[in-house]
């Protein structure tokens, strides 16, 4: 029986949120409650998990496209672990999910508001001071960052040649 994953409710107001990260492949098996995807709105990022134990047959959505709240995202197929002896419960089978990823120490963490608008004005995330916790760039920092002027360059000072003293026993110039 095929299952339908559904964006959920990510906050009073938030009517559209955009697909983050798929956490299993189409085919791949996954536990109940174990992270499917990763959707991402302006207040939160959240993992959606498996409502029960299958293979994800069909992923409709891609990697940073949008979709609204209670839209199919993808569909699970529920099924057994493969390999799990017949009659074992499947929580019992299933083996820890793998954390999701975690970016890279020196890769800075930016809001999915925030990576839009960088996206939006062809930047990137290291090139904008970060002031959210955690040295997370916001939305705001970006906004700041694209609205304030070109630094100006100082203009160089023309400094006037000065008088040398006269050298002893040198000839003197008329003027």
């Amino acid at each position: 029986m095929s299952i339908e994953l559904k964006v959920p409710p990510v906050g009073e107001s938030i009517t559209e949120v955009m697909i983050g990260d798929w956490l299993q492949a189409e085919g791949a098996w996954v536990a109940e409650d174990a992270p499917v995807v990763v959707v991402e709105s302006d207040k939160v990022n959240m993992e959606v998990p498996a409502p029960k134990g299958g293979i994800l047959t069909q992923i409709l959505k891609k990697s940073g496209e949008m979709a609204t709240i209670g839209e199919v995202i993808g569909y699970l197929e529920e099924a057994e672990r493969p390999g799990a002896p017949a009659g074992a419960p499947a929580a019992q089978a299933a083996a820890p999910a793998a954390p999701a990823p975690t970016p890279a120490a020196d890769e800075p963490r930016v809001t999915p508001a925030a990576r839009r608008v960088l996206a939006e004005h062809g930047l990137k995330a290291d090139q904008v001071a970060a002031s959210g916790p955690g040295s997370r760039v916001l939305k705001e920092d970006v906004l700041r960052h694209v609205e304030q002027p070109l630094p100006r360059l100082p203009r160089p000072r023309r400094r006037r040649p000065r008088p040398r003293p006269p050298v002893a026993g040198a000839p003197r110039r008329s003027a």
